[in-house]
């Protein structure tokens, strides 16, 4: 089946390089690798480590047409604007070399601590649900830390090392870098590492010589003494004894923006520092008495204090500019933070909760067999109470708990969770089948009944995928569409235009436009020559100009009710605005293309 899901979704590494723009910020800052450049401003996720391995691919590649003389650019970023479309087809290919990945390692993991039948089950489920092959088909770094908390996962239960401080301050490290590969990944690969040193190997403590551990309680009391700092300096910025500083800065506690930007973010941000520093504080206190030491050691000890070190060394060794690009972080979190659904901020706390956790239970489990799977496999796992088991279905619960309840909801939030949540669903299937499996006496007869059973989960997963390949087929649409729009401007538009041009209408002249907007210079030889200006809705880029502009309907549905709720009055909607004449369309339907004329030059286009 995964050959098939591969065969299926092959095509999308080829669709044109401008069509989506989560792949753009990647690859811009991707050139700002290659150009030694360390100034990267995309924090959202912030994918670092998949940008910097697409760079080190890159590299590659350039030398090898270098060595080969298949190539006159002296430089790698240079190469990349001349191959714009294979470096993108390189990122896609990544992600999906990363997709195939996780679910091998998923296999392997679920086979070991449940048995070939259980991980056949929960392997299919991860792999067949369409929200996650849509997003494996494209450049996206979930794949990627999907298979960097797998692995860590694998390490501590199966490798030759289990059961060591050591392996658990390897397994954080890998869990710290899917963490920068998307901060979501915070919430899956650590916690469920703790939760099976608690559950598996904390009785193991008794047999570790302390003393070989002081140099290590030396690292973790100096990151607590830190952190202590931290909340000590936290409390005296929000009393008002010390004002925004150097410090403040570096903590985002403060930003040079001034005090009144990103007031969520720096909010979020000081109740974090508070937390951690309350924390330490109390570590630091309790391990200054013999009673105390007694106390914490089954939570602080060599293991868990290396997985806390190696979590947080990972993190910030493949995102360093975390360190020194604090505002742009800020940025990010605040972004989020105002990122809201309308209908979920005017519910309650359990009411936000429940819609929030009904969303993603049927985003994960569409249909009501595997709905029923997933509770019947809750109740299964509760009662045998094995311990891997249980920690995986600690590490599905927190999915549940993981979602803001007021940000927009999204099914792709579900995927970091994914593997615990199937192979939960995956544990009655294979329970049942285990047991139906054992009273057939002849081998032969278990063989066929297999055989069977392996079928049937096969055609049960396969028909989630009847339209797997829409989002490629919808994507080849509107690409074909906005090439369309790309002639008739040739034709019909002159060069020295006033062009205004939305998000979902992009063009390639669009996109090198968004490029240059971030500080990225591209190269004259990839130039167009028609001056496009990116169109977010706002009126101000309209009143006082005369010009054409592009849009598409999906543009009013993902932003018009967000911008105007947050200033009223700030945008235009030429679909509904006579003052904008329509002289073309492309398409129809969510992503209809119009082509607009527009003269606001002596009066505002508003009705």
């Amino acid at each position: 089946m995964l050959i098939w899901i591969i065969h299926r979704v092959w095509p999308a590494l080829f669709i044109p390089w401008w069509f989506n723009t989560d792949e753009v910020v990647f690859y811009y800052e991707v050139i700002r690798q290659l150009r030694l450049d360390l100034s990267q401003t995309f924090f959202d996720i912030p994918g670092t480590p998949f940008m910097s391995l697409t760079s080190v691919l890159t590299v590659l590649w350039w030398a090898g047409e270098r060595l080969a003389g298949m190539t006159q650019f002296a430089n790698p970023g240079d190469f990349a604007f001349a191959n714009i479309q294979g470096v993108f087809t390189l990122m896609r290919a990544l992600t999906l070399c990363m997709y195939v990945g996780a679910v091998t390692v998923a296999f392997d993991l679920f086979r070991r601590c449940a048995g070939v039948l259980t991980a056949i089950m929960a392997a299919l489920l991860f792999a067949s649900l369409p929200i996650q092959v849509q997003y494996s088909s494209f450049a996206r770094s979930e794949s990627l830390g999907l298979m960097l908390c797998l692995a860590a996962i694998w390490i501590v239960l199966y490798s030759r090392w289990r059961g060591t401080p050591g392996v658990y301050g390897c397994a954080g490290f890998l869990a710290g870098v899917a963490m920068a590969a998307r901060f979501h990944f915070a919430l899956v690969g650590f916690p469920v590492i703790l939760l099976i040193f608690f559950l598996r190997d904390r009785e193991k403590l008794s047999s570790l010589e302390v003393s070989r551990y002081d140099a290590l309680y030396a690292i973790g009391g100096t990151l607590a003494a830190l952190l202590t700092a931290g909340g000590l300096v936290a409390v005296a910025f929000k009393a008002k004894i010390i004002n925004a500083n150097l410090l403040t800065n570096t903590m985002m506690l403060t930003s040079r923006a001034g005090q009144a930007e990103y007031p969520g973010a720096k909010a979020f941000v000081a109740e974090l520092w508070l937390l951690l520093g309350l924390g330490a504080f109390l570590f630091l206190l309790a391990h200054r008495f013999q009673r105390g030491r007694r106390w914490i050691w089954p939570a602080i000890n060599p293991c868990t204090v290396l997985a806390a070190i190696g979590f947080m060394v990972g993190f910030v060794s493949s995102n360093p500019e975390f360190l020194w690009r604090g505002e742009y972080q800020l940025r990010s979190i605040q972004f989020y933070s105002d990122w809201t659904d309308a209908g979920l901020s005017h519910l309650g706390l359990l009411a936000g909760w429940w819609h929030v956790s009904a969303y993603y239970f049927t985003a994960a489990f569409p249909e009501r067999w595997a709905q029923a799977l997933f509770l019947a496999g809750v109740v299964i796992v509760l009662w045998r109470r094995q311990t891997i088991h249980l920690a995986f279905l600690g590490g599905a619960a927190i999915c549940f708990f993981a979602h803001p309840l007021h940000m927009k909801l999204w099914p792709h939030h579900v995927v970091p969770w994914l593997p615990f949540l199937c192979f939960i669903a995956a544990v009655p299937a294979g329970v049942a089948a285990g047991w139906l499996g054992r009273r057939c006496r002849r081998s032969s007869l278990r063989v066929v009944f297999v055989a069977l059973w392996a079928s049937a989960v096969v055609w049960a997963c396969a028909t989630r995928l009847q339209h797997e390949d829409e989002y490629l087929t919808i994507s080849r649409s509107r690409t074909d569409e906005i090439s369309q729009m790309n002639l008739w401007l040739s034709k019909n538009a002159p060069a020295d235009t006033y062009l205004l041009v939305s998000y979902f209408a992009l063009n390639e002249d669009g996109f090198r436009a968004w490029i240059e907007s971030v500080g990225v210079r591209v190269p004259e030889f990839v130039k167009r020559h028609r001056d496009v200006r990116i169109w977010w809705l706002d009126r101000s880029a309209v009143d006082g100009h005369a010009g054409v502009l592009c849009m598409s309907r999906a543009d009013i549905v993902f932003f018009h009710d967000d911008f105007e709720r947050k200033n009223p009055g700030s945008t235009y909607n030429p679909f509904e605005n006579r003052n904008f004449q329509r002289i073309a369309r492309f398409g129809g339907g969510f992503y209809e293309l119009g082509v607009f004329r527009f003269d606001c030059r002596s009066k505002s286009c508003a009705l």
